[in-house]
């Protein structure tokens, strides 16, 4: 069984804590905005064990059009659950529920190496880029919903 829904800040971090930042305390973890009332933290569920976590998050970013935007963030499947569409899954879950409320604009930032995986979902570059020292090369991606 798998299951897709609305999920606590702490659900989210764990699994953060082991894909994303292993070793990291809770509060490493954390992002800005985690506890907003209009940010959304979606999880899959396989058999009732959380396997995969995103959070949308109610931010403006000048160097894209539009009014209403939110923010991929946090974006982490279990490493035993990838390649079964979990990632995919959760994101088309969250544009859904942005679009109901009106939200025009959905915007990220990933590695130059994940582009594929994001154009594959609609997104596309903004030719906006910079380097990270830990992560590499970031771009920002944006989907019109």
């Amino acid at each position: 069984m798998f299951e897709i829904k609305r999920i606590d800040l702490r659900e989210a971090i764990s699994l953060r804590q082991k894909v994303i930042l292993p070793g990291a305390n809770f509060e490493e973890c954390k992002y800005a905005g985690d506890d907003s009332k209009d940010t959304m933290h979606i999880g899959a569920f396989s058999k009732e064990q959380l396997v995969g976590t995103a959070s949308f998050y109610k931010e403006h970013n000048s160097k894209l059009k539009g009014k209403n935007m939110y923010r991929l963030q946090g974006l982490a499947i279990d490493p035993e659950h990838r390649n079964e569409l979990r990632g995919q899954t959760l994101i088309l879950f969250g544009e859904n529920l942005l679009a109901q409320n009106e939200i025009d604009v959905l915007w990220c930032k990933t590695r130059a190496s994940n582009l594929p995986y994001y154009q594959h979902l609609g997104f596309h570059e903004t030719g906006d880029t910079y380097n990270h020292k830990e992560k590499g090369l970031q771009v920002l991606m944006v989907k019109h919903l």
